[in-house]
């Protein structure tokens, strides 16, 4: 417990690039060297005892009572063949957390402060090198680097480690990605949209409810609710995802926003303004959404051809469905033949049809309130300059 000791954890908070200190040796106010503490009055006892009280109080009183977390943290550490493999796991979903809550507090749905990974007060500072570990003082980083960090702390090398490790582990958990890379590229990019756009929707509500009502509702609860939004917002636009290439019934129709007549619930029964509303609003889909990205696929698809045998062998799809259906183009993609922008126009998709309301009422939910938001940032800041416009400047004071 020597690197603890009260004067080392000083000399090195104060240790500075001054020209008076000489690295750190001598003080900068009165340029004398630093000194030894005077010895104690009484007998040491136990010399670990001795250490111990040369600790800061709040960190002696964490070590003496640790948080959930660095319990876990400790007993990793303990184990000598996990100090390897526990940041290679680890860091990839700490820095996922990190980087969530950053968002989400620009977002106004956090209104949590960092807190110190050694005490759990409010932390003023971070590691330098993997920028997830934060703390209080210097005193809780320097026992939090000795006892726990300094094994865990992530390095360029293994960042490599864990791209490899979580790579074999989602191509084993998710077979389907070495058939379909495209696809699951989508899901991956739908599942980040939806967190942007839960927390939008979340941080919009928010800041109106607390600038208007004065009700604050940011928190852990509002945080759980964006991230169960995100989950089932993601599995919607998953669902969408293989409806465009060829596999309708994964669509949930979890919300029903499909217009209905008094008699029937099928698509073919909807009459009059409902019905026109209804294709009209398809149609524009069909056109401005399904459409272009059939068209880039055929695209991509069409330069993947051109490689040459060696490179198309290895990535192109070498089954029965490799010739179109009109033997003329040849496609090296499943997935480009199988894209239909044209399901939604199908009446027995009252299904995909919904989600696709769903998505498109939410999408433009998030829009509408980041747009109320910013509108009213800006007439804050109008109202904050000609306050402070309108006051009496300062007389200068010599």
């Amino acid at each position: 417990m020597a690197f603890v000791h009260s004067l080392c954890i000083e000399q090195w908070r104060c240790r500075s690039h001054h020209p008076a200190a000489r690295n750190g040796l001598n003080c900068e106010t009165c340029k004398a060297s630093y000194t030894l503490p005077p010895p104690m009055s009484r007998p040491v006892v136990n010399e670990e005892e001795d250490w111990m009280e040369a600790m800061a109080p709040h960190v002696l009183a964490a070590l003496r009572r640790p948080h959930f977390c660095w319990r876990i943290g400790a007993a990793l550490i303990q184990r000598r063949w996990l100090r390897p493999i526990a940041p290679v796991l680890m860091s990839p979903i700490v820095a996922l957390y990190c980087r969530a809550r950053r968002t989400l507090k620009k977002m106004g749905v956090s209104r949590r402060r960092w807190a110190c990974s050694l005490c759990r007060r409010r932390a003023r500072w971070k590691c330098v090198r993997c920028l997830r570990s934060y703390y209080c003082s210097r005193q809780c980083q320097n026992v939090s680097w000795h006892i726990i960090h300094k094994h865990v702390c992530y390095k360029p090398s293994r960042f490599w480690w864990s791209v490899v490790v979580y790579g074999l582990a989602f191509v084993y958990f998710f077979p389907g990605v070495v058939s379909y890379p495209l696809m699951y590229d989508l899901g991956l990019s739908f599942l980040w949209l939806s967190f942007v756009v839960s927390g939008v929707i979340g941080g919009g509500i928010a800041t109106i409810l607390k600038k208007q009502m004065a009700i604050d509702i940011r928190g852990r609860g509002l945080e759980a609710l964006v991230v169960l939004m995100t989950c089932w917002l993601t599995v919607v636009c998953w669902g969408l995802v293989w409806a465009f290439f060829g596999e309708t019934g994964e669509c949930k129709g979890s919300l029903n926003f499909v217009f209905q007549s008094n008699h029937s619930t099928t698509v073919a029964s909807v009459e009059g303004e409902d019905e026109q509303q209804q294709a009209l609003t398809l149609m524009l889909i069909r056109t401005f959404v399904l459409q272009p990205a059939k068209k880039s696929l055929v695209h991509i698809d069409s330069l993947l051809v051109k490689l040459g045998p060696l490179l198309t062998k290895w990535i192109c799809y070498s089954g029965d469905n490799f010739v179109g259906e009109d033997n003329d183009n040849q496609y090296c993609l499943q997935l480009t033949q199988k894209a239909n922008p044209d399901f939604l126009m199908s009446a027995e998709n009252e299904k995909c049809i919904s989600d696709v309301y769903t998505v498109g009422a939410l999408w433009g939910t998030a829009i509408f309130l980041q747009l109320t938001n910013y509108a009213m940032r800006r007439i804050e800041r109008f109202r904050r300059a000609a306050v402070i416009g309108g006051r009496h400047p300062r007389p200068h004071q010599d």
